[in-house]
Parts: structure tokens; sequence; C-alpha cells
């Protein structure tokens, strides 16, 4: 007797077989990085090269209005007894850049590819997964134009370079798991993408990006906001790079343990959430 295969969303919708679905889905994967790439440089005439003129000019400017125009504090603070305060903002722009573009471009990335999603059964986490991954390169083009500066202006490398992977692993893990929260709500509510451009403008300022942590610590703030500050992971992760490349040593153990908490927390939640409504997202695309 031949048995008629049928379809469960319910089965689907497992969180314990997102894992395999992933796997199941890499080449998919793939396809979409690439083509994200393909829409983003193809018919740019300078290509690539935006990746690196983008945060370089932004530090340019950032540069000029902190150093001169309000009267060189922040630049003398992040400079004094270290690295020049240019190489000191790029660090924390190409981190923050790559965690900002990646949480907008993910947040409507379903909305987006609804037509695939309508026709095409596979793991729909692959598609915030991909608009995580795609910025990637403009970090990786980012981040050798800042060792480049950084050896230009008088810095040594050593051994301890090598910490940055295993730091950067926490922010990728952290933001993949915001980027599928957020695009699961985005599904539902389309405001959600709105309010993230917001957020991100608010926490830009509230995350030290272009001033050192210890512009902060050593500020008249009550302590309540100083906890308050603290509790953004993404201030323990960008003074981290900043240890990690200018200090040369591993990164206090209280700057990351925050953040891979938050890290852990958040693609648990994300991936739950996520997987637990992909079997109907396609009835409000």
């Amino acid at each position: 007797m031949m048995h008629t295969p049928v379809y469960d969303s319910r089965c689907e919708g497992s969180f314990l077989r997102l894992p395999r679905d992933l796997i199941r889905a890499r080449e998919l994967l793939i396809s979409l990085v690439w083509k994200d790439l393909r829409v983003r440089y193809r018919y740019a005439v300078m290509g690539f090269l935006w990746a690196i003129i983008e945060p370089l000019a932004f530090t340019l400017i950032l540069s000029f209005v902190f150093s001169f125009v309000f009267g060189q504090r922040i630049a003398s603070d992040a400079g004094s007894a270290g690295p020049p305060y240019a190489v000191v903002l790029l660090c924390g722009l190409i981190f923050w850049q790559y965690f900002s573009l990646s949480l907008t471009s993910a947040t409507t990335s379903v909305v987006t590819n609804g037509n695939l999603i309508k026709k095409v059964r596979f793991a729909r986490e692959v598609i915030p997964i991909s608009a995580c991954c795609m910025p990637l390169v403009q970090l990786g083009l980012g981040f050798i134009m800042l060792i480049i500066a950084h050896l230009i202006m008088g810095g040594n490398l050593g051994f301890t370079i090598l910490y940055v992977l295993p730091l950067f692993a926490i922010q990728f893990i952290l933001t993949l798991g915001l980027a599928l929260f957020l695009a699961c709500f985005h599904v539902h509510y389309r405001d959600v993408g709105n309010l993230v451009n917001v957020l991100l403008l608010l926490f830009f300022y509230g995350t030290p990006v272009f001033y050192p942590l210890e512009l902060v610590r050593s500020a008249p703030l009550p302590q309540w906001i100083k906890t308050l500050y603290m509790a953004n992971p993404m201030t323990g992760l960008l003074t981290g790079y900043r240890q990690i490349l200018f200090e040369q040593r591993f990164p206090e153990t209280a700057l990351i343990l925050w953040p891979l908490l938050c890290a852990v927390a958040a693609i648990l939640t994300g991936s739950w959430l996520f997987r637990r409504f992909s079997t109907t997202m396609a009835d409000y695309i």
C-alpha cells in the first residue's frame, strides 16, 4: 500500500527542526547573500570601494566635529596616552555600522522577500540570516582599513588581535537573535521597521561609538544612569574591541559577560519566536 505524505505545519514549526532545516537551506542562504551583494554593488561605479568610503567619510566628519568644533574634549580624552582619536572612532564605527545595517536590513527582509515566501517552502530563518551576513563584506573591508590606519599612525599589533574573533562571534549571535525577533514582529506590525530606525539613532549616541567608555564612567552622573548605560550590550562589545586592538589585552570580564548573556537570550528567544510564527507569515504578507 502506498502512503501519501501529509504536510503538517506543526512539524515545520518545530523549534527542534531548526538546525536541520538551516543545513538543508544552506545553498539558498548563499544565493540570497550573493544576490544582495550584486544588488547593492553591481551597478555602482566604485563597487566595493563604497564599503570603505562610507565609514572613512563618517570618521573624517566626526573627527573634525569633535576635535575642532566642540573644543577637542572628546578627542583629547580618547587620545590621551592612547591611539589617535580618528582610529578610536573608526574602531567603534565599523562594528556599530555592521550592527545597525544588519538590524535595519533584517527587520524588513521577510516582507521584502514576500514573493519568495509565498511560492517556496524553506526555512524562513534563512532570509534574516542572509541580511546579517551581507554586511560582513563591508565590515571586513572596514576592519582591514582600521588595521592599516592603526599601523600608519604608529600603533602595534600582537597575537591578541585573535581575540576579536570570539568577541565578534558574541556580537554576531546577538545581532542575529535581535534580527529574527524584529523580522518576525515586522511581518505583523509594519511600524517596527520605523521604530528600529529611531532606536538605532538613539542608541548610536547612547553607545561609546565616537567617545570612550571612560568618559561616561568619570562623568558626574547618578549611578542608576551609569547602570542603565552599561545594560546596553554594545557598550561592552565596542569597548572590548578597543582594549584588544589598542591595549593589546583581553577585554575586562565584566564587559563581556553581560553581552554574552544577552546574545544567548536573544538567539534563543528570537529563534523560538520566529520559528513559532514562520508557518503563518505568508498570510500576513
